[in-house]
Order: structure tokens, then sequence, then C-alpha cells
């Protein structure tokens, strides 16, 4: 039996405001690095532009805005600090 990956998607996933927030907080918290955080922004951007998950109704830019800041801030050139990481949670409202 394959081994399925914990960020493959589901088609019947939405992901949420509060989904991308928790998932900043886990970063600025430490229980999550900037490469594991990256790595979920990635598979949920393609995700949803594939059609495999849908955004919440309505933060359809929001959640997009922030999937896209932090799909690549494992890249030091991209990285966020804990001020920006906190002025997207203010974003996603």
């Amino acid at each position: 039996m394959a081994e399925q990956r914990e960020s493959a998607p589901n088609k019947n996933l939405t992901i949420t405001r509060a989904a991308v927030t928790e998932r900043i907080m886990a970063r600025l918290d430490g229980r999550v690095d900037a490469g594991a955080l990256a790595a979920w922004a990635f598979d949920r951007f393609y995700a949803e532009e594939l059609g495999e998950e849908t955004y919440e109704p309505g933060a359809e830019p929001a959640i997009a805005d922030a999937l896209d800041a932090l799909m690549f801030s494992d890249d030091p050139g991209f990285q966020l600090d804990e001020e920006e990481l906190r002025a997207l949670i203010a974003q996603l409202g």
C-alpha cells in the first residue's frame, strides 16, 4: 500500500482563513519550521489551482495572497520575520 503524504489534497477540503492562521501561529510558536510551513502553503496553493481543494468563500483573495507569500518563505530571499507573519494573520482577519 502506498504511503499517503500528510498534505495530500482532499477534494472535499476547504482551506479557511482560520486554517492558514493556525499554520502561521504554529510557525510563530515554533511547532513547525519555515520549510514545513512553505511546503504546506505550496501544496494548498496548487491544490486549489488544480481544482482539488477550494478556498473559503468570500476570502479567496486573502487566502491566495497569504499562501503565495508563505510558499517560498523558506528561501532566504523570501523569508518572513515575525512582524510579517503577524501582518499576514491580520490580513486574513
